[in-house]
């Protein structure tokens, strides 16, 4: 690919930022008290289940907790 478009510099650093971002959120995630992350469970669940039915896809069962 032409250079003119792409700076592999910035394109780099860019990378690097996600990657960064992305282990914060998994270190933050993981801290979590474990009731909380049921909760985020099921509200995923939830959302599934939204997109499911207006895709015509079989719906799951939400946890009822």
């Amino acid at each position: 690919m032409d250079k003119a478009f792409v700076d592999e510099d910035q394109v780099a650093a860019f990378l690097d930022r996600i990657e960064k971002a992305k282990h914060a959120r998994r270190i933050e995630l993981a801290r979590l008290p474990f009731p909380e992350k049921v909760r985020i469970i099921v509200e995923l669940q939830k959302i599934y289940n939204e997109l499911a039915k207006a895709g015509g896809r079989e719906q799951k069962i939400v946890w009822d907790i």
